[in-house]
């Protein structure tokens, strides 16, 4: 099973070369004492779900910052596209969590009358970490709550069950903008307990 869909991404968004430092962040008088300049953050999702295939591109900024055991930007997304089946679509409530100071980040939008939430199946068992970019979906009712599919299953001790909606995630380079291959090389986690079984 494998997130990759038909069609170069990069043929289809007109994409951005993200802008470095836009963000300054100044918490020296929090506990901890950070200070430092976030970059833009913009990423492609393939998008794999009930015979619709397509991508996602967001084009997202930091917003603020936050200290709590460690220092890491709030984003908030500029512009979001869906480009599914030959038809683009903007997409206008598109969240992202950084996902805490070990940065298991994620993001959800609204489309088709569900919500959808990219995520990971797999997390570094020895430093509870990501190991790779968001590579599964998670599929809500419209309500945002009410669980129709768990394609990621990452507590779950099924191999099989395992990214059951793939997905390949890549983000932007600040340097050039590239955002490289759109192959999906996911494996498991070094450290996730199911390796061993």
């Amino acid at each position: 099973m494998s997130g990759e869909v038909s069609g170069d991404p990069l043929q289809i968004f007109k994409t951005r070369v993200p802008k470095k430092a836009v963000y300054h962040c100044d918490l020296t008088q929090e506990l901890g004492g950070f200070e430092g300049d976030f970059d833009q953050k913009d990423w492609i999702c393939s998008f794999k779900y009930a015979g619709m295939e397509g991508y996602v591109y967001v084009q997202a900024s930091p917003t603020g910052c936050t200290s709590h055991w460690g220092f890491y930007p709030d984003i908030g997304v500029d512009s979001a596209v869906i480009y599914v089946n030959g038809k683009y679509e903007t997409l206008n409530d598109v969240t992202y969590d950084w996902g805490g100071n070990h940065h298991a980040d994620s993001f959800r939008f609204s489309y088709d009358g569900k919500v959808f939430e990219y995520s990971r199946s797999s997390i570094n068992g020895f430093a509870f970490r990501p190991c790779h970019e968001m590579d599964c979906l998670k599929v809500y009712e419209a309500d945002g709550t009410t669980l129709i599919e768990d394609g990621c299953n990452i507590n779950g001790d099924d191999l099989s069950k395992v990214r059951q909606l793939p997905i390949v995630c890549r983000f932007a380079n600040v340097d050039d903008g590239s955002f490289g291959g759109f192959t999906d090389n996911f494996e498991l986690c070094p450290g996730d307990s199911r390796l061993s079984e």
